[in-house]
């Protein structure tokens, strides 16, 4: 046995509710809609849908609210983190002028012993410039600032025992 087409089962269908008048169309095409052809007409929206379909759908949407919370604190996070860098980078450029000699420029130590290594003074006369005198008085206070951090009793200067088996 083979079943009609869709097209050819609607035109039948058709014809008899013509025949039979305005509420035919209902019962001409109801065996369609047992069959899976077409839907039966419903009440559409949120009112309609079981509470298991109202489950399925609340839940998927409240997975797409918490990722999307998630990902907007990281965001967040993440710009702030970057603000923070900018500004401790931005501190580190400021730290890095060769000329600033300020206790709270971390690299003046190393400015000033390069300065100081570029100038190469050989003679006294070089040695008694301001300009040197400055880059030794502040490696000098480098030295000590150095030693402050030094333990009292450092690893080289403890005797070697030596294992006699």
């Amino acid at each position: 046995m083979t079943l009609p087409s869709l097209s050819a089962t609607a035109r039948v269908l058709g014809r008899r509710a013509a025949q039979l008048g305005p509420q035919a169309h209902q019962l001409a095409f109801a065996p369609l809609a047992r069959r899976g052809f077409a839907a039966a007409p419903r009440a559409s929206g949120w009112k309609s849908l079981s509470f298991s379909q109202k489950t399925v759908y609340g839940g998927a949407l409240l997975n797409i609210l918490v990722v999307a919370f998630v990902w907007l604190k990281r965001q967040l996070k993440m710009a702030d983190r970057e603000a923070k860098e900018l500004e401790e980078t931005k501190s580190l450029e400021s730290d890095m002028d060769m000329g600033n000699w300020n206790q709270d420029n971390k690299f003046r130590c190393f400015f000033a012993a390069q300065r100081y290594h570029m100038l190469a003074p050989e003679t006294a006369e070089e040695e008694l410039s301001p300009e040197v005198q400055k880059l030794v008085s502040v490696m000098s206070q480098c030295r000590e600032e150095l030693y402050r951090k030094l333990p009292d009793d450092l690893p080289a200067m403890r005797p070697i025992e030596r294992d006699r088996t």
